[in-house]
């Protein structure tokens, strides 16, 4: 059975959906590597599927949703 898990990126561009199964090696690969270059660019990433509101600052593929923002300031 595949399970499709979800990476949504919310940023000037909109919000963009990334799917992809955790068992495929190069999705994950290439998911980890844009989730470290935004982590680098001052990104923060929640993982809404077992703790919702969950900062997390590794990827993890075994989170079945992660929604990644830039930071907000408040003031």
């Amino acid at each position: 059975m595949e399970r499709t898990h979800i990476v949504r990126i919310l940023d000037h561009h909109g919000d963009t959906q990334l799917t992809f199964d955790p068992a495929d090696r190069a999705a994950v690969d290439d998911l980890e590597r844009r989730f470290d270059d935004l982590m680098e660019r001052n990104f923060v990433a929640f993982d809404v599927s077992k703790h919702p509101g969950r900062i997390i600052t590794a990827f993890d593929p075994g989170a079945s949703e992660i929604i990644i923002s830039p930071r907000f300031a408040g003031g």
